[in-house]
Order: structure tokens, then sequence, then C-alpha cells
């Protein structure tokens, strides 16, 4: 009898589906267990993977920022050096590019690497900063016709007056020029400022290219770093040519002179063969033999090709650095 009762509670039970109640067994838990430690263990590993990326991109920044301050310093020792150097030398009075400390050198310095040094004597081309006499309005007689012949030579002889009330020191209007209210009216800090006069184009300003090849600009011709007088050792030759007393001729003759031997003083003009006498004392308020300013290039070489270089311009008079660009 308790048997058959048994056998109908498992009947009753089966027919029900109560046996669907029973509790799951182990062997699916860990299974969950297992999955979610294997989760976890990505999660750990990917953070761990980032974090490693990051210590390694912060410690390559920190080097790089490293060698950025060690080659700057570097940089401004070799500087330092060569404008003592350019101070002291008092024996040669003349700044030519056949002498031989302005031909590149290399500069072995140990764990910093192999630098190589150039300097480049400048006052190669008009002075801007030096129109003016002292009251910052009168035009230097001497640079008079140039500074018309100039603008001539680039086509916009209507900008001979604007540009210098653009830059003089008083509002007043020139005869043929004009003043507005955003004019400098000072020495520009740099000859892109000449884009704010409204006539002024890029191509104006740096040259540009035709039919004809390329043709130059007004920064072709002047220049800020300038002690007032132009180095008739690196004046190109298409400066000299509107210089007072000069023409094309005479300056492709200096050009060719300079060349095979640099120029002294007025003494070796004599030389040039055809060299006119006038033209001499023409020039004797404006060409000179020496520079004040001097560009140096300073670059890091590298096994891979490629460095740090830096472009700086000196001062010789002061002692100083006027411009300092990291390329």
């Amino acid at each position: 009898m308790s048997n058959m009762c048994a056998v109908s509670l498992n009947n009753v039970s089966g027919s029900l589906g109560l046996s669907r109640l029973r509790p799951p067994c182990r062997s699916s838990r860990g299974g969950f267990v297992l999955v979610s430690v294997l989760l976890l263990g990505v999660v750990f590993i990917s953070c761990a993977t980032a974090f490693a990326w990051f210590t390694r991109l912060q410690i390559k920044s920190a080097l790089r920022e490293k060698a950025s301050i060690e080659n700057r310093s570097m940089a401004q020792v070799l500087t330092s050096s060569i404008v003592s150097g350019l101070q002291s030398n008092t024996m040669v009075t003349y700044d030519s590019p056949r002498l031989p400390w302005f031909k590149p050198f290399f500069f072995p310095a140990g764990d910093l690497g192999t630098w190589v040094v150039q300097v480049v004597p400048l006052d190669d081309k008009i002075p801007v900063r030096n129109l003016f006499l002292p009251d910052g309005n009168t035009l230097r007689n001497e640079l008079r016709k140039t500074w018309e012949d100039l603008w001539v030579k680039l086509g916009r002889r209507e900008l001979i007056y604007s540009a210098l009330d653009f830059m003089d020191r008083d509002k007043r209007p020139r005869m043929g020029g004009a003043e507005r209210e955003h004019y400098i009216n000072r020495y520009p800090l740099d000859m892109s400022e000449f884009l704010i006069l409204e006539e002024m184009t890029p191509e104006l300003l740096y040259g540009g290219e035709n039919e004809k090849g390329r043709q130059p600009g007004l920064a072709d011709y002047c220049t800020l770093w300038s002690g007032g007088r132009i180095n008739l050792n690196v004046a190109p030759p298409q400066v000299m040519a509107i210089l007072p007393g000069l023409d094309e001729t005479l300056a492709a003759k200096i050009a060719d002179h300079r060349d095979r031997e640099a120029l002294r003083n007025t003494s070796d003009l004599r030389k040039i063969p055809g060299f006119p006498p006038k033209a001499i004392t023409t020039l004797m308020n404006l060409a000179a033999f020496n520079s004040r300013y001097f560009a140096i290039r300073v670059e890091l070489l590298e096994d891979a090709g490629g460095g740090t270089s830096f472009s700086i311009i000196v001062d010789k008079t002061a002692g100083r650095v006027v411009r300092w660009e990291e390329i």
C-alpha cells in the first residue's frame, strides 16, 4: 500500500512539473564564477596596459623636454661664444663670406651630439629702421633716391611717400603720401607689418613668379637688421644696383670682384676696372664693408638625419640676441 502511494505521488509530481523547482546544480554556479573571474582579469590587464602606455608616453615627453632644454642651452652657449668672438676680433675691420670664420663648421659636444654652426654677416640691404634722421620724420638724404628707385623698380611708384607716412612718427601726410588711423607710425618690428598697408600684397612684399621668372619683392631689397649702412661684401647685386652712383653694370662688377677678393675699404673699389671715382664719393655715407648684425644658424646633427635647428640674429655692437627662432 505504501509503495503504491509513493508511485502515485511521483506520478503526480511529474505530471505537475514540480521537478523543475529543484535547485540548480553546483556545476552551473562554478561556471558563472569562472566567467566572472576571467572578465575581471581582462579588465585588470586592459587597465595595466593603458597605464603602461601612459607611463611610457610621459617618460618620452619628459625625455623630449629634457633634450629640448639641453639643445636650447647648447645653442645659447654657442651663440654667446660667437658674439664674444665677433666683438674681440678687432684685427680684421671688414666682414666677408670669404673669411674662414664665416664658413660652416662642426662642433662636437660629447653626449650633447655634434653641431654644425654658420655665421653670416648681415647689413646687406636698404636699412628700413634707419631711413629717417633722429627726428623720426626726415628721410636721410643719401637714401632718398634709393628709396624712390626701389618703388619704381617694384612698379609701385605711388607708394613712395605713403610707405614713409606709414613708418614716420608724425600724423601729417607728406606731399603725395597718406596718413591713416591704423598706420603704425614707427619702425616695423617685422617686414610682415607692411601688409597693413592697403596697397601691399604678399607678392609685392615677398616677391612672386611670372612668365619672366621670380620677381623680387620689398623684402628682397630691405632689411630690419642693419646699423644704417650697407655692407658691399654681402649686398645682393639687385640692391647695389639702386644705390646712389651705381647701376646694374657696376653692381655686377662689385659682385665679381668680391667673389675673388673681399672688399676692405673704399680704396678696393678703385681696383675694379671702370669703377668711376665719383661713385665712391656718392657712396661715402651709405656703403660699408663690415656688419653690425649677424645671422647664426645652429643645428644639431643626429644619426637619424634630423635634429634641432636654431635661427638667431645678434647685434655685435650691443652684444645681444635680437631674434631667436627654433625651427
